[in-house]
């Protein structure tokens, strides 16, 4: 078991922090032409009195991440919802992957702890046949949405095949240019896709920096949407900012 992970137990609890977790240096979530690649979620609330310390702790984590090699380490505070401060953070899955171990200090583990409310971890597949290959693992915006779908057992292939075949070439027709897309395999409903847009802004975090109504027109864009109404039996949405002063990246 990964130290990261041993220290940090999933805890029930909402969407709020990600620790997200990617699989080697020069790899994105998912590249074009490869495999799934493993990805960790870390959601976590954060104690609205203990803010500093944990962001404090954070940054000290993302250092520790640095100094082993790990590709990256990325932080978003979700800007709307329940539960704030709560945050965002992108790594690889150790448990999936071969990346170096890391080394963090216990007492960095004790202020995390003492500083959040709750905690819960997944495990995504992130598929890179779905979406627009990122052309790095850095984010690619300031802004971040996360759209959850949960569907019933029976349509999961359904809703594959309508991401595959409807949704993916309508992103890259209305210029969307970082869409990335995994399905929950550990720690939580594995009927549940996660989709990640980045933009620029609040207002285009949501549409990925594209327009998908305005290239593919109303009517087309309509029955897309209705397409995917008729297979979901849950959406959520969610919209975090990149924070660069807790977050690392190697190839940058």
């Amino acid at each position: 078991m990964s130290l990261f992970r041993r220290f940090l137990p999933p805890l029930a609890g909402v969407i709020g922090i990600a620790w997200l977790v990617a699989t080697g240096p020069t790899t994105l979530w998912a590249q074009e032409g490869e495999g799934p690649t493993m990805i960790s979620v870390r959601l976590v609330d954060v104690r609205s009195d203990s803010l500093a310390e944990w962001q404090a702790a954070a940054a000290d984590i993302s250092a520790a991440f640095a100094a082993a090699g790990q590709p990256f380490f990325h932080v978003y505070e979700r800007l709307r919802g329940p539960n704030l401060p709560a945050f965002s953070v992108i790594t690889l899955d150790a448990e999936f992957n071969d990346v170096p171990p890391v080394e963090i200090d216990a007492s960095v583990i004790d202020r995390i702890l003492r500083s959040q409310n709750d905690s819960e971890l997944l495990v995504l597949a992130m598929d890179p046949a779905v979406g627009v290959p990122s052309v790095s693992v850095a984010t690619s915006g300031e802004f971040m949405s996360v759209r959850v779908r949960t569907v019933a057992p029976s349509n999961r292939q359904a809703y594959y095949d309508w991401q595959l075949n409807e949704l993916t070439p309508a992103a890259r027709a209305g210029g969307v240019t970082d869409l990335r897309s995994g399905r929950v395999v550990l720690g939580g409903n594995s009927d549940t896709f996660v989709r990640f847009y980045f933009g620029d802004s609040v207002q285009t975090a949501p549409a990925g920096g594209g327009n998908l109504a305005e290239a593919l027109g109303q009517a087309e864009f309509q029955h897309l949407i209705e397409n995917e109404a008729d297979l979901i039996l849950t959406d959520e949405m969610y919209v975090y900012r990149y924070r660069e002063d807790l977050s690392y990246t190697a190839d940058e």
